[in-house]
């Protein structure tokens, strides 16, 4: 299994600093949103992918969410340390390959607050994440509708958040590694602005990874839009001669949600 790769970020039409921070490379990729208007969001989220960066591998999705808690702590200490960055904090969406499974390529991700992991397949496009935040909660309760959760008033209040408190809520997965797979884990500023389909016409039409990242910035930053920052990673699984599909058609393989304490 290799996977490719490219990402774009920008820092918005309306704010004067980027807290969003990305990690694209290797085997893992990372998505982190510094909570806008907290001091050291941008600090927070940095913490986070360098703690995810000086990993040489991931065996196993135990093992990347035990990160995301190593994360969790990292910033928790920094803030400590530093009063001026009390109660930093960062939403945090990772996938990577796991290392050793190369009978059945797997993936891992996690995902703690808003940003999201998408993907595309033949069989078409959909989110795996679920947000974090007050109103989709209400949505999974049946308070409201999807579409009141597009304009209501906490719709951008978060749940969770990595470095807010010691414990920490992580859902993770297992996913298959087909080749032909799409990958996008994104900040809030690229689906605030930019809708699903759009986004899947994006990803169909833009055949070099990297171009398609650019393409999703630019088209979240276009005139009258770009309110926030904006990141895009977009990750390929291409396959290795010999390597096919294994037939299940399965791609979520295991659903995992885990408290960090």
């Amino acid at each position: 299994m290799r996977l490719d790769y490219g990402a774009a970020t920008h820092v918005g039409l309306h704010r004067h600093e980027n807290q969003d921070r990305y990690l694209a490379g290797g085997d893992v990729f990372a998505v982190a949103d510094g909570l806008g208007g907290h001091a050291g969001g941008g600090t927070a989220a940095g913490i986070a992918t360098d703690v995810l960066s000086r990993d040489t591998g991931v065996d196993s999705l135990a093992q990347l969410i035990a990160l995301v808690g190593s994360a969790n702590i990292a910033i928790l200490e920094a803030a400590r340390d530093d009063p001026s960055l009390f109660e930093m904090s960062t939403t945090l969406c990772v996938l990577a390959g796991i290392n050793g499974a190369e009978d059945r390529p797997m993936l891992a991700a996690c995902n703690v607050g808003d940003s999201r992991l998408y993907v595309l397949t033949p069989d078409g496009f959909s989110r795996i994440t679920i947000d974090h935040t007050i109103s989709e909660n209400l949505v999974r309760d049946g308070v409201i509708s999807e579409a009141e959760a597009a304009t209501h008033a906490d719709r951008h209040t978060l749940t969770r958040a990595v470095g807010f408190e010691r414990r920490v809520h992580v859902d993770g997965w297992e996913l298959a590694a087909v080749e032909g797979t799409r990958f996008l884990l994104c900040s809030d500023g690229l689906t605030n602005e930019v809708p699903d389909f759009e986004i899947a016409e994006i990803l169909r039409s833009v055949e070099d990874a990297g171009a398609a990242a650019g393409s999703l910035v630019e088209r979240a930053v276009r005139p009258g839009h770009g309110r926030d920052n904006v990141t895009a990673v977009v990750v390929d699984v291409v396959g290795d001669p010999g390597l096919q599909p294994d037939g299940s058609g399965q791609l979520i393989v295991t659903f995992q949600p885990a408290v960090l304490t």
